[in-house]
């Protein structure tokens, strides 16, 4: 098989099966510049490489050598045109061929270049219509999937703000009856000390300020949602170092026996919305907890925040020892389709993740290798 294009090309190719080297030789100094060609000397030698000649918008066989390859090719190539071409003893079969469906048109041999070759355009045309069509028709599903998920997330930040400020308001009691508390046992600490004591107050202290910041962070994205935030959260400077902090707090909850979250990186500063950023980065940690989490394994697994500075952007990476994506997440397409188990997720988390980090000028890649982890790298206009 002759195959002048690259074989990655996303050009639709042109196929041609005929036994007759003549006529394939023929058949590229014809159309060579016009089009990208494959040229088989039989329908066998065609079906062994579909794969590198894809996409295929135009069949065109040998009535001799390439019509049991007609048959076959709905199936293999279903966007293709197929055509037909058939020396004057084969026409009434090659019409036959066309009436049965086998073939859309017949050329009767020598055939006629500028007939061929219009018919050749049509069907590269066609297929490239026929392509932005599902490509549209894909987009505006997706679309009326999240207009849908839009409204009921509306919904749902609504019915979630009077909670949030419930939650809020009680835990900023608690922490006011707790300096009563801490006082009084720090008195009776040096009568009786008991460092377990103190220690669990501490402790106690933290959960309380966690609980805060993870009940005013709900509030947050409630507003958002329900586009009361719109005009409040614009693109600032964001300290990278502190946002991380304030994330290992909202996160411990739903790390803790999973995983071991680590940070490292120097100062490094970012034009972003610090709530998005945040919403984007416990996506991509909590993400990264349970894929960890859906992999058989004895110990907890690691997930590490680590930014720098590379020329005029920041650099913010998600890293995982987790089972990896597939190649289409990966990538970019399927946004849908999660790997997690269906209670820990519908698989939109990366999604939106991208749309949330283009909307801040910045961008969002995924690398994986199976079995190894994945590098989630999320990169920003570094602030001045």
């Amino acid at each position: 098989m002759r195959d002048p294009a690259s074989t990655g090309s996303r050009v639709p190719a042109v196929a041609y099966v005929d036994a007759d080297r003549g006529q394939l030789r023929l058949f590229e100094s014809h159309f060579g510049d016009r089009f990208r060609l494959s040229l088989a000397s039989s329908g066998e030698e065609l079906l062994e490489q579909v794969q590198s000649v894809a996409p295929v918008a135009a069949l065109l066989a040998d009535h001799d050598s390439g019509r049991e390859l007609l048959e076959v090719a709905p199936s293999v190539l279903p966007d293709a045109e197929r055509l037909l071409v058939a020396r004057s003893k084969e026409l009434s079969q090659a019409r036959a061929a066309v009436e049965r469906g086998a073939a859309k048109r017949c050329f009767v041999k020598p055939w006629a270049a500028g007939e061929v070759g219009a018919a050749l355009e049509d069907a590269v045309r066609i297929f490239q219509l026929r392509s932005q069509v599902r490509s549209l028709r894909a987009r505006l599903d997706q679309s009326e999937r999240f207009a849908t998920l839009g409204r009921v997330s509306a919904g749902i930040a609504h019915e979630l703000a009077g909670p949030a400020l419930y939650l809020a308001e009680n835990a900023a009691a608690l922490r006011r009856e707790l300096v009563g508390v801490a006082a009084y046992v720090r008195r009776v600490s040096r009568i009786r000390p008991d460092a377990r004591v103190l220690e669990r107050l501490r402790e106690l202290s933290e959960i309380v300020q966690d609980v805060e910041a993870g009940a005013e962070h709900v509030r947050q994205v409630s507003r958002e949602v329900t586009g009361q935030l719109r005009a409040e959260s614009p693109i600032e400077r964001c300290d990278v170092p502190e946002l991380v902090l304030h994330l290992a707090r909202l996160v411990r909850p739903e790390l803790q026996g999973r995983a071991l979250l680590t940070s490292f990186g120097g100062p490094l500063a970012v034009l972003a919305s610090p709530l998005r950023l945040t919403q984007v980065l416990i996506n991509l940690v909590v993400n990264a907890a349970q894929a960890i989490r859906s992999a058989e394994r004895v110990e907890p697994g690691r997930v590490q925040v680590r930014w720098t500075k590379v020329g005029n952007h920041g650099r913010i990476e998600v890293v995982d020892d987790g089972p990896g994506l597939p190649d289409r997440i990966e990538n970019g397409e399927e946004i849908l389709l999660s790997t997690k188990p269906k209670e820990l997720g519908t698989g939109l988390g990366l999604g939106l993740c991208r749309d949330l980090v283009t909307q801040m000028g910045g961008t969002l890649q995924l690398s994986s290798r199976p079995a190894e982890g994945t590098v989630a790298r999320i990169e920003l206009p570094a602030a001045k």
